[in-house]
């Protein structure tokens, strides 16, 4: 029966060109033109003030190691594993200086007034503050889902999934959900990585705490049943390809 052989092998091509169709471009950035500047993109010019709760790492030096090294430790039962725990009123505890108000400052400025409270107990200190607690979450159509630490004020969304693991291929690149809670409740804000407006985005650098959602494609169980189908047609194909010599 070379005729029911040949409809068999013509269901099987078409479906075949169905489900191994080339995917949708998943390249960012696609209204980039070639070799171009980008004008008005959002810079990073925002400092975080520590607050009550968070944690900080701080670390003295001087030219005193057995003194500095006293600065090291937190006092006072105030701090976790993670370093020193800024209290409800504000402040922290140091040897030597007691309370030292963090709470409003920057890093850049704890550091600054560490260095000019040291100044009369350790010789030509140096101080590092860095924030111990601080995340931002990634879900969804991520290669490696999780929760990332910050030890800076921020991360770009681009940095955020590349720690990730990157998009998947079923990633929606077009509505990258960013959550982020502020003083009148939480965001819902949407990143296309397909076009170049992301970089003008205030939700381009991303914030303690904030959550990253990347949604799956819709039309990501039509490709699998397409693929099924054409799995089904193929071995019936073949099926009546034997059955048709054998007779």
């Amino acid at each position: 029966r070379p005729s029911l052989t040949a409809f068999f092998l013509y269901l099987l091509a078409t479906c075949c060109l169905l489900a191994c169709q080339s995917p949708k471009k998943t390249a960012y950035f696609q209204t980039i033109q070639r070799d171009t500047i980008l004008q008005n993109t959002v810079t990073k010019n925002f400092e975080l003030k520590i607050k009550p709760g968070d944690q900080l790492t701080i670390t003295i030096a001087s030219a005193s190691p057995e003194l500095s090294g006293l600065y090291n430790t937190a006092v006072g039962g105030e701090a976790g594993a993670g370093g020193y725990l800024v209290d409800k009123d504000g402040n922290i505890q140091l040897y030597k200086l007691g309370n030292i108000k963090a709470a409003g400052l920057s890093r850049a400025g704890l550091k600054e007034k560490l260095l000019q409270e040291l100044a009369p107990y350790l010789k030509d200190p140096v101080v590092t503050v860095r924030f111990a607690n601080h995340r931002v979450t990634v879900l969804g159509e991520v290669g490696n889902p999780g929760v990332i630490a910050l030890n800076a004020d921020q991360i770009t969304v681009l940095e955020a999934i590349g720690q990730s693991g990157d998009l998947t291929e079923n990633a929606k690149r077009e509505t990258v959900l960013v959550i982020r809670q502020n003083g009148a409740g939480k965001e819902f804000r949407h990143l296309n990585l397909l076009d170049h407006s992301v970089f003008t985005s205030p939700y381009f650098y991303l914030q303690n705490e904030d959550v990253v959602y990347v949604e799956p494609e819709p039309k990501k169980e039509s490709l699998k049943t397409q693929q099924t189908i054409s799995y089904i047609i193929s071995g019936i194909s073949i099926l009546s390809l034997i059955l048709s010599r054998i007779r």
